[in-house]
């Protein structure tokens, strides 16, 4: 969902990468990289093409008026509307640099394994990771939100100041 904004669209993009990535295992190499950097370069392709085909429909009136439990209304709508100005901060991110802060903090890959799945040495990731996150958080300034950074960036294991990378 961190690459489209909706659950039925992820679920509709999964399908397309099995489906293309049962189409390619014929042209799989060992080249002694993970099997899982094969499908990562098959998903991240999908993911680039549909974009292209149709930009996330992500609305706060969807989110306000289908909150996803009624205990706690004001709490989801708050999380909602800090999830779409992290979403619009994200989008407007260069391409690597969303790949990079989403296969670092949202799927959990170190950076030596983020270098191995996008063809870029451990040194590179760890470069791309902090001038995103630099950009991010000026994104989010720009747009009001810079609490928003300073509250993800102290939730990161291990980081210590905005920016600093988790320990591995």
């Amino acid at each position: 969902m961190s690459r489209t904004g909706a659950k039925h669209e992820a679920e509709d993009l999964v399908a397309d990468v099995f489906v293309r990535a049962m189409e390619a295992l014929d042209r799989y190499e060992d080249r002694g990289l993970p099997f899982v950097a094969f499908l990562f370069r098959i998903a991240r392709n999908a993911a680039i093409d549909k974009s292209r085909r149709m930009r996330p429909d992500m609305s706060i009136d969807d989110l306000v008026n289908h909150p996803e439990s009624g205990q706690n209304v004001e709490a989801e709508v708050a999380r909602s509307i800090e999830r779409e100005a992290l979403f619009n901060a994200m989008s407007k991110l260069k391409s690597d640099y969303r790949e990079v802060l989403l296969l670092r903090f949202v799927e959990g890959y170190g950076a030596a394994d983020v270098g191995r799945m996008t063809g870029r040495s451990e040194g590179a990731v760890r470069t791309l990771q902090h001038r995103a996150l630099d950009r991010l958080r000026k994104e989010l300034d720009r747009m009001g939100q810079l609490s928003l950074f300073d509250r993800l960036s102290a939730t990161r294991p291990g980081s210590a100041a905005p920016g600093a990378d988790a320990a591995e």
